[in-house]
């Protein structure tokens, strides 16, 4: 894998590059980084030319300088795009990188060939007011416990322990948070409405988002869903060879 920076209105973003072929961009989750994929880029990088962001604010990217919304999120991979030279790429988001596929689908449809929707958040305002307390307990706090982190990953080992906090120190608890206000403000099922058909929604059958499935399939046409099996919130850590088989099949 090699370490690139690309300047954008955000200041430098970092990405991890590999392999060759279509290009594949991998967007993490909330107070994670681009190794939140470490486990499929090998594998992906045999079919594709992989590019997995740190998000602004994250990972080895430039520090917030603001709060910016989930639309200004996709923006800048737009940005960041077209410094990298790539016109059309397939890409995948988890979580909050879920709700920037979406919005990159419905105000960038033309620059993706395929778009993976995986784990993404899809409350109702009420929702989201209701289940604020447990979101700050959850993002204030820097780093976490293995006993706290335990039950969201089907086998936690000392390295992801490590890289976990690792990731959630780099962000730091201000930016974690300004990216769940962005989450909690942003008008999810207007952009799908907006959303080209024919996509792809990936969840774990033991995450909290999976039972938005059928709340997705409302709005969207002719999209197909993948639920991996004794899988929570990070398929491409609880399963990556089940993730990599789905990109693969599906692009």
């Amino acid at each position: 894998m090699q370490d690139i920076f690309v300047e954008t209105s955000q200041g430098r973003i970092h990405l991890l590059a590999a392999g060759t072929g279509t290009p594949l961009l991998l967007l993490h989750s909330n107070g994670g980084s681009a190794y939140e994929y470490e486990h499929v880029i090998e594998p992906l990088a045999r079919k594709f030319k992989v590019y997995a962001w740190d998000m602004p604010g994250q990972g080895d990217s430039d520090p917030l300088s603001r709060h910016i919304s989930v639309k200004q999120y996709a923006d800048i991979v737009i940005e960041m795009m077209d410094r990298l030279e790539l016109d059309e790429v397939v890409v995948a988001g988890a979580s909050i990188g879920g709700a920037i596929c979406v919005a990159l689908g419905a105000h960038y449809p033309e620059r993706f060939s395929k778009i993976f929707v995986v784990e993404c958040p899809f409350r109702s305002p009420e929702e989201w007011k209701n289940n604020w307390h447990n979101t700050e307990a959850n993002y204030a706090p820097v780093t976490q416990s293995h006993e706290k982190v335990a039950p969201r990953l089907r086998d936690l080992t000392s390295e992801l322990m490590l890289r976990w906090n690792i990731d959630r120190a780099k962000a730091g608890s201000k930016t974690c948070l300004s990216v769940m206000w962005a989450l909690r403000e942003y008008d999810i099922a207007a952009d799908l409405k907006k959303f080209p058909n024919n996509q792809v929604l990936v969840f774990g059958d033991r995450s909290p988002t999976v039972g938005k499935n059928e709340k997705f399939h409302a709005v969207l046409k002719g999209t197909t869903t993948h639920i991996i099996e004794n899988c929570g919130h990070f398929p491409m850590i609880d399963d990556p060879e089940r993730f990599v088989e789905i990109i693969v099949q599906e692009s």
